[in-house]
């Protein structure tokens, strides 16, 4: 999955378990940022691609390595845990609920020596980066397991900042992450 995909498709499912928590409890989800939402949503493959497919793009060229790992969305786990026990802020959590939706979306069950690292070793599967690009448009254009979740994030996502904007929300979202809910409806 690519950018629209991850970020549109996170940014509903958080949206979605905010508005059920709030209607099941009576009250707000509390701290929802989702500027870390977004971010999350990408945080493995900002932090593999640029390793994987760039830097040991010779020895590697696997762009899914450490930040498409069970251990790394445990440590992140851990991390946000700290946070909210110790400070009670929930970003860490955030950062690793929306970063394990990735790994999620991308099918990482799929990859068992990449997913459960290092429980098969210490090294990643080889990739081959020559003709990535290729690849990638070819997936974009033909496969409709990726440009179907494409579409639908992307749309996700236009819709979010459309209604910021209409709302005049934007300039708040940018300073807190938080969005202004919409008005309830009087039963």
């Amino acid at each position: 999955m690519l950018l629209f995909g991850h970020m549109g498709l996170t940014l509903a499912a958080a949206r979605m378990v905010e508005r059920v928590w709030s209607s099941r409890t009576g009250r707000a989800f509390i701290g929802l940022d989702y500027r870390l939402v977004l971010l999350g949503s990408m945080l493995p493959d900002i932090l593999d691609k640029p390793l994987g497919g760039v830097i040991l793009r010779e020895s590697l060229g696997n762009g899914r390595i450490y930040g498409h790992t069970l251990a790394f969305l445990l440590v992140l786990l851990g991390w946000g845990w700290w946070l909210w026990f110790r400070f009670r802020r929930p970003g860490g959590l955030t950062l690793a609920g929306a970063s394990g939706l990735h790994q999620f979306l991308d099918g990482m069950w799929h990859t068992p020596e990449t997913s459960l690292w290092p429980a098969y070793g210490l090294g990643f599967p080889k990739g081959h980066p020559e003709g990535w690009f290729e690849l990638w448009l070819r997936n974009l254009t033909s496969d409709p397991l990726v440009y179907i979740p494409e579409i639908a994030g992307g749309a996700v996502l236009l819709l979010f900042f459309w209604d910021l904007t209409c709302r005049k929300g934007l300039a708040g979202f940018i300073r807190t992450g938080r969005i202004r809910p919409a008005p309830r409806e009087e039963s």
